[in-house]
């Protein structure tokens, strides 16, 4: 093929970029260009500082022209991230499912570029679509013709799939499914491609099917010849539907400066030798890591890339303004970051905060004195930190940040006693607490579980076979049996969604896999998304009476069997994705439903104790596919015969543990996301505007026995 590059004057542009997805050259002192055998469509890398009429055409077209009108450059460039949009019917989730519309991608567009004067461009990597359809991809096309800012698209997994997806493992040990891009080049063109910013090379992929290995030899190419053909001194970075691995990243000619992907439905912002990874969570709706729907504001000054983190849905100005407050608390003060909703703990006498900065890539653990609130000490991680800290005894403090590194401090003055690197700083996505068993950390996901020695965090051993690669992030963390398999030494009991399907029991000491007669479920990803099936989604609970598991699921809180697939009963909660466990106490099994609700189930039968409705005028959605506001989102609180249960629109309501009854509701004015916790005569809460306050228990009416 031979074509040229023009200006909208009608002169050459010599010098620019262009490629049939592998081979790559540059036009010459006449704008002119020649591809032998050209692979697919052909297409222009944009420059910077001009807008094509067309970035691509079809390989059967002759002598084609791409017209070129120059543009102001701006500095600093500023681009808005947004993914897994995922255009369609929800059909295939668990109901309620609110998932992306062509007319709530529009609105978004037009928000964000009304309050973000000056964009560039949109990026959107991946799952465009959510089932691959051409009603889809139309509906996504329509959306992008509603902006007049440029939208820069790859394709996810979602954007591939075919009638009917199979399961399967992939060539990197990743469970993923079936796929081919039957329609995505129809509609969007090339599936790999580059542009550029000013003073920034930007390349975008196509992860799933780079992954499954249709055509990785390909990409793998362009990209090198691609990145050969800019001065070595220009900065770059990846466009890529999941996080990129060392598949994708080895053996390139440099490293990117930044990545920005989604996939996981997660927020995760790690750096990683010198390149900065932004996994951002879905754009129309709430993440599985319980992330509100989010896009974010991408900075590049010329030197270094900043990212500013946005609230989708509901819209920022439609949030409800307030501060906590304090008039009865008995102490606050104020933590290094926003409230999040991942547990503090108070341990000897200390309240020990997770801290996770997103935009900044980094975390903390922040301690205060639990009578005063006096500010003890703060302890900066190199990762933000999702998960909550757990106490070894009155000796360590253990975290894990959301890149997998652990680490255990001082609890009096917060020096850091040992670290444990990630196993994988790429692929290592950590959102449950470290499990503590005999001396030993558990922590890591289903394709790399690990023990760590609680006194110099020492590997004592590592698995790496007890599942595949998963798509979904683990949120269901190892749970110990004191009494073992046989009342002899402690197990450990793992089971969640996706996998593994039937629990697995290990030996805490080796890691090995006691062993069973039971027959593992054999479940399809499809089939466990369609029905909801009986595969924990949080960490479950122990009954020491039965060995069984009470846990909660995609659809509702059930019992199961830890030996096996037999589920006992079953109690279907109003929303999918219920973002609180079950708490096995004295009353029965106590059930927080995000819907609206707090019920007590008899741990036996699952018979419904009582059942309280609770109503609350939230303007915050945490809650996996959905961006309507809800009204709960923490764990409740036992107090005696009390409950204390955290709102969302920052009441504290007290219930009676017995019965059910509302004892009192005192209001905060922000919301609490994170479990209040007691000491002494206090409750202490997190407050989503970072403010940490202990109220009096005798302020909360009810509280008190």
């Amino acid at each position: 093929m031979q074509g040229t590059v023009l200006t909208d004057a009608g002169s050459p542009l010599p010098g620019v970029v262009v490629s049939d997805g592998l081979r790559v050259t540059r036009t010459d002192d006449d704008g002119r260009f020649r591809i032998d055998e050209v692979r697919g469509s052909v297409f222009v890398s944009r420059p910077a500082g001009w807008r094509a009429d067309r970035w691509y055409v079809d390989a059967t077209e002759v002598d084609p022209v791409f017209t070129l009108s120059p543009v102001p450059v701006r500095m600093p460039v500023r681009f808005a991230h947004l993914t897994d949009t995922h255009l369609g019917t929800g059909a295939g989730y668990p109901q309620p499912a609110e998932i992306g519309t062509g007319e709530r991608l529009s609105r978004a567009f037009q928000e964000i570029a009304a309050a973000h004067p000056g964009l560039e461009a949109f990026v959107v990597t991946g799952d465009l679509t959510d089932r691959g359809l051409p009603e889809e991809f139309a509906a996504f096309v329509a959306a992008t013709a509603t902006t007049e800012l440029t939208v820069h698209a790859i394709p996810g997994n979602h954007d591939h799939l075919v009638p009917e997806p199979t399961d399967l493992v992939s060539r990197n040990g990743y469970a993923i499914h079936s796929g081919e891009p039957r329609h995505y080049e129809s509609f969007l063109g090339p599936r790999w491609y580059s542009f550029d910013l000013p003073g920034l090379h930007v390349v975008a992929l196509d992860w799933f099917t780079h992954e499954l290995g249709l055509d990785h030899e390909t990409q793998d190419a362009w990209l090198r010849a691609d990145l050969e053909a800019l001065d070595p001194e220009t900065p770059w970075i990846m466009l890529c539907h999941d996080q990129p691995w060392r598949s994708i990243l080895d053996g390139l000619p440099r490293a990117p400066i930044a990545t920005f992907s989604g996939h996981r439905h997660t927020s995760r912002v790690v750096s990683s030798g010198t390149t900065l990874h932004v996994n951002t969570p879905p754009a129309m709706f709430g993440g599985v890591d319980n992330s509100p729907a989010t896009h974010r504001i991408v900075v590049w000054d010329g030197e270094r890339i900043s990212i500013d983190s946005q609230r989708t849905y509901p819209p920022r100005s439609d949030a409800r303004p307030g501060r906590a407050g304090t008039e009865q608390a008995r102490w606050t003060t104020t933590t290094p970051a926003v409230g999040q909703r991942t547990p503090f703990v108070v341990a000897d006498g200390r309240v020990v905060v997770p801290v996770a900065i997103d935009d900044e890539a980094r975390g903390a653990l922040a301690a205060y004195d639990a009578r005063s609130g006096e500010p003890l000490w703060q302890a900066g991680l190199d990762s933000p930190l999702r998960s909550a800290p757990v106490a070894a005894g009155t000796g360590a403090i253990i975290s894990s940040t959301v890149s997998g590194t652990t680490r255990a401090h001082d609890p009096a003055t917060g020096e850091m006693l040992w670290r444990r690197p990630t196993s994988d700083p790429l692929r290592r996505f950590g959102f449950y607490a470290p499990t503590l068993v005999d001396g030993l950390v558990l922590i890591g996901d289903q394709a790399a579980l690990r023990a760590l020695d609680q006194r110099t965090g020492e590997t004592v051993w590592e698995r790496s076979d007890i599942a595949p690669y998963q798509i979904f992030v683990t949120l269901s963390a190892p749970v110990v049996d004191p009494s073992g398999e046989a009342g002899s030494a402690p197990t450990v009991l793992w089971a969640g969604f996706p996998e593994p399907h039937t629990p697995v029991r290990l030996d805490p000491r080796t890691g090995e896999t006691v062993p069973s007669t039971d027959t593992a479920s054999t479940d399809g990803l499809f089939e466990v998304l369609t029905r909801g099936a009986g595969l924990p989604i949080r960490t479950p609970s122990l009954d020491p009476a039965s060995g069984d598991l009470v846990a909660t699921g995609l659809t509702s809180v059930f019992r199961r069997s830890a030996s096996g697939s037999a589920t006992r009963w079953s109690y279907p909660t109003s929303v999918p994705w219920n973002p609180v466990g079950v708490d096995l106490g004295s009353h029965g099994a106590l059930v927080v439903d995000a819907g609206g609700a707090v019920a007590m189930l008899d741990p036996a039968t699952g018979d419904q104790l009582w059942r309280t409705e609770i109503r609350a005028d939230s303007d915050e959605c945490f809650l996996t596919y959905r961006r309507s506001p809800h009204p709960l989102f923490a764990r409740a609180t036992r107090v005696g015969d009390r409950l204390l249960v955290p709102a969302l629109d920052g009441d504290i309501v007290t219930l009676d543990a017995r019965t059910g009854a509302a004892l009192g509701r005192f209001a905060t004015g922000v919301p609490v996301l994170a479990p209040l916790v007691v000491y002494d005569d206090t409750a202490i809460a997190l407050h989503r505007d970072g403010r940490l306050v202990a109220y009096p228990l005798a302020a909360l009416s009810g509280a008190l026995s």
